[in-house]
């Protein structure tokens, strides 16, 4: 009986697309690590600050953020996930090293929408462009920079209030299958990243 539930729980939870990640899967591990850095950047950002009202929006951006990636504890794997759609569906096509950069729209529609920034080794950038519509993710550009790109928080933040970005970004880089470092920056409280200016 023990045994019949445990495999009717199993179907389940695989049914579902949400599970326990067990796998060594290049995509699944990215997914997991990748959720896991972004939230303690969030903490991390909370804890860094003392005026209340952006403790509180940061607070409020993580429970959004775990709802947005619809897992209960960040070490689940969720393939419905639009994280994991998108690594799903383009992650090959990538090279070893990349920035991800989530922008995402607000308004009456929210659009969501990820840029992946490559360095082409010539001291250009190429920039694929992802906007997610119909419960997929489609490029919708791609286009080349005639400058390298390199990130770091520091050079990025500025004071809340005073920043370039309208809605909330998340900078992530991912080198040989691992996340190096996943930054999250609330709306108003970051400089201006010249490349992802549509072209």
């Amino acid at each position: 009986m023990k045994n019949i539930f445990y495999c009717l729980m199993i179907i389940t939870l695989s049914s579902c697309g949400r599970y326990i990640n067990n796998s060594e899967n290049k995509t699944d591990k990215i997914f997991i690590n990748w959720n896991i850095a972004t939230a303690n950047s969030m903490q991390l950002q909370e804890k860094s600050i003392n005026d209340e009202y952006q403790k509180s929006l940061y607070k409020n951006r993580l429970e959004a953020f775990k709802s947005y990636i619809d897992v209960g504890d960040l070490n689940q794997l969720n393939k419905n996930s639009i994280r994991y759609k998108l690594l799903n569906q383009y992650l090959n096509d990538w090279d070893d090293k990349f920035y991800i950069v989530e922008a995402n729209e607000s308004g009456e529609i929210a659009t969501k929408i990820s840029y992946i920034i490559l360095q082409n080794g010539t001291g250009t950038s190429k920039v694929l462009k992802y906007i997610y519509r119909n419960g997929k993710w489609e490029k919708a550009k791609e286009y080349a920079v005639s400058s390298s790109f390199k990130f770091d928080r520091e050079s990025y933040n500025t004071k809340f209030g005073e920043g370039k970005n309208e809605n909330d970004i998340t900078v992530t880089y991912a080198e040989n299958s691992t996340i190096i470092s996943s930054d999250f920056f609330l709306l108003l409280s970051m400089k201006q990243i010249e490349i992802l200016k549509d072209k």
